[in-house]
């Protein structure tokens, strides 16, 4: 049945159906608006670096973005409709769902830091859970988020570790601590700082740094002001509650802390180091022995006064103090006795000295006075008076009293001189004069005896160089037997051949003896004497012996008993034919060390003499225990004997006494044959001197052994 429409009712349909296809397409837009729109908000959860996710009522996941996806590395379908349960441990999953449920009851924004794993790995996370509403549904869902914190969390707690490795640190440390503020407000302390500065911690936290140290707020000042030093190394002292000065080695820097700009202070108390300090400045100036001054002090303190003398005219007066005889007590008691005796000298020149001089010890048994801003000459004359007073009084050592002297020299600056070298050395001069002079006096210096002493030195440096070129020479006295008047020895005497002169021993045995330069001479003397006898007994005269002095430093010698014994080997001459001259003062220095190198001597198969009998102390004890052979009596008991009935009776008495213990005698200085008749009286064995002849040189010595015969006495 075909239907019939109206143009009015199809245009009404053509309009509905436009009206219709309109709505479809604004439909589509709209439901392409809210894809995109949900895209959108998905992409906008997804970006975040945060999981974010929506759970129902029984805590089943109903969304989740794309964060929480990777934390546990799942697809988002994996996670839809899982609970905690699904995700994590029993232990973790049982205090998330206890959360969810008080959300649930409470309905409000609950956040906390929460334990999570993923993975396998633990995560610590800041949670935060809130219940939204569902416009379209009115539905109730829990909306949760968690910022993985791990890495915040273990960097706060190695912060909080090595902030508490510092503080302990500080409260452990030996040094003191003090962190200041704005202001030289101090902000913190370690324990040590109180206990070294004697506050409690809330009393010193109350005081500023220009309180507590001296050098410290200007140190501050200069680190603000510089643009880049950051950074100070300096001494400084602290001052203790008590008031005390505590020097320290102070390390300061600044720092920024918390966006402040602070400074710590690191302060080592060094009280010990500045004792120590002090002690070795001590010891570099005092002597050891005595606690005296010593000679650097004396150099330092002279050089300063000399500094000062060229803005005033103050004079100054120097003694220089030399023990006399002091080696004898050293040797024949020991060191130990002789470092008493020095202390005990020291402390007696010290009480003499008063507090305004200076008394050093300078080495040995030399000491130096200084007398500053002395008023007359004569005063410091007064002063060495009241020295050799004070030394007067006897020393007591080992339950024995002993005396001793010094020797002392004087100068005075500016009058001998502006250097401090050259006034010492002038004071020096001086006091060795005082030894010419026969000790125990006092000397002053005069600039002919600076003449004097360069003489001397010339005269050692020329004996030094006699020494290289060969220069000494041996002359020989013959000894005659009295009984007999054959000769039976000769006496070798040392000569100096210098240019054209020949010089006596008594011009430079003494300079050979200070120096040690006699050590080499003296061997060189034994050697060649030795040598000429045997060329003697080579030549028929194998009856002579040779006698040499010995010096005291070549006594001394610990090994000269084999070097005696080696130049006898090399010279081929027979022991017996050696004799060795030393001086009784020598055998009484050294009692005990002279009787074992004797004894060593006489095992060889050498005599001994002793020569310028009755010239030195008197002990005649040594004479009894000592391996002895002979006595030589002094030249002063032979002259004028034949007028001298004193000096007479001496040689006579020294002659029986030899004879009593089973000694020779050999008298010097014979140069009258009423002399000679003399001692043939008094039966003494052997003589020398002039009468019999001068010393000979070695090529004369044959010619007067071949004459000498003419002078035979007879026997009767």
């Amino acid at each position: 049945m075909k239907t019939n429409t109206s143009p009015e009712c199809s245009e009404t349909i053509e309009q509905l159906l436009h009206q219709i296809n309109l709505l479809k397409k604004r439909e589509e837009n709209l439901l392409k608006d809210l894809r995109i729109k949900e895209n959108l908000n998905v992409k906008i959860l997804d970006a975040l670096p945060i999981n974010i996710f929506l759970e129902d009522s029984s805590g089943r996941t109903i969304f989740a973005n794309e964060q929480v996806c990777k934390a546990h590395g799942m697809e988002l379908q994996e996670i839809i409709g899982k609970t905690v349960f699904d995700f994590f441990p029993e232990g973790i999953a049982e205090s998330n769902r206890n959360d969810d449920l008080k959300v649930w009851e409470q309905r409000k924004l609950l956040t906390r830091e929460v334990l999570a794993s993923f993975k396998g790995s633990e995560r610590q996370m800041f949670s935060g859970k809130t219940i939204i509403t569902m416009k379209e549904s009115a539905e109730d869902y829990l909306l949760g988020f968690a910022l993985d914190i791990t890495d915040r969390v273990n960097a706060e707690k190695l912060l909080q570790e090595n902030e508490e490795i510092f503080r302990n640190l500080i409260e452990q440390a030996a040094d003191s601590f003090f962190l200041i503020g704005l202001g030289g407000r101090l902000e913190n302390v370690n324990t040590i700082a109180c206990e070294v500065l004697g506050y409690e911690k809330d009393s010193l936290l109350e005081l500023t740094v220009d309180q507590v140290f001296s050098l410290l707020p200007y140190k501050l000042s200069l680190l603000g002001k510089s643009q880049t030093e950051k950074a100070m190394k300096f001494e400084d002292e602290m001052i203790s509650h008590s008031h005390g000065k505590i020097p320290v080695d102070i390390n300061l820097q600044q720092i920024q802390l918390g966006g402040r700009s602070l400074q710590y202070a690191w302060c080592r108390d060094i009280r010990d180091k500045k004792k120590a300090e002090a002690q070795i400045q001590h010891m570099a100036f005092h002597d050891a022995l005595t606690g005296l001054p010593n000679r650097w002090f004396i150099q330092t303190y002279l050089k300063h006064f000399l500094d000062k003398k060229k803005l005033n005219s103050k004079r100054l007066a120097i003694l220089m103090l030399d023990l006399d005889h002091f080696k004898i007590i050293n040797d024949s008691l020991g060191h130990e006795a002789g470092d008493m005796l020095l202390k005990a000298v020291a402390l007696r020149l010290q009480e003499t000295a008063g507090s305004d001089n200076i008394v050093a010890r300078l080495g040995g048994d030399e000491f130096i006075m200084l007398i500053p801003c002395i008023g007359k000459q004569e005063d410091a004359h007064t002063v060495a008076e009241e020295i050799m007073a004070a030394l007067k009084e006897p020393f007591h050592l080992y339950g024995q009293w002993f005396s001793i002297t010094a020797s002392i020299g004087l100068c005075f600056c500016p009058d001998d001189g502006t250097d401090m070298n050259i006034l010492i050395k002038n004071a020096d001069i001086a006091m060795y004069k005082s030894k010419e002079k026969g000790r125990n006096c006092l000397t002053w210096f005069t600039p002919v005896m600076k003449e004097h002493a360069m003489e001397r030195l010339d005269l050692e440096i020329a004996l030094r160089q006699a020494i290289q070129a060969g220069e000494f020479v041996l002359h020989y006295q013959p000894k005659m037997n009295i009984k007999t008047g054959k000769i039976y020895g000769i006496e070798a005497l040392i000569r100096w051949k210098k240019g054209p002169d020949l010089l006596y021993p008594d011009t430079f045995i003494s300079i050979l003896e200070e120096t040690g330069m006699i050590i080499p001479v003296g061997e060189w003397v034994i050697r060649e004497a030795c040598s000429q006898c045997a060329r003697w007994h080579q030549a028929g005269l194998s009856h002579l012996s040779v006698s040499v002095n010995l010096s005291a430093k070549q006594f001394q010698h610990p090994q000269l008993d084999v070097q005696i014994a080696q130049i006898l080997k090399e010279t081929g001459l027979p022991p017996s034919s050696l004799e060795l001259e030393l001086t009784e003062s020598l055998l009484m220095d050294h009692s005990e060390k002279a009787a074992r190198m004797l004894n060593n001597l006489k095992s060889l198969g050498i005599s001994i003499s002793i020569d310028d009998f009755g010239t030195g102390f008197s002990s005649l004890n040594y004479l009894k225990y000592l391996p002895i052979d002979t006595l030589k009596i002094d030249k002063t008991f032979i002259m004028n004997s034949e007028h001298d009935r004193t000096n007479a009776a001496i040689a006579s008495a020294v002659i029986s006494l030899a004879h009593s213990l089973n000694l020779k005698v050999v008298a010097e200085g014979v140069e009258t044959p009423e002399q000679l008749e003399l001692l043939h009286n008094g039966q003494c064995n052997y003589a020398q001197g002039y009468y019999i002849s001068y010393p000979l040189q070695k090529e004369d010595v044959e010619e007067f052994l071949v004459f000498i015969p003419q002078k035979e006495r007879d026997p009767e």
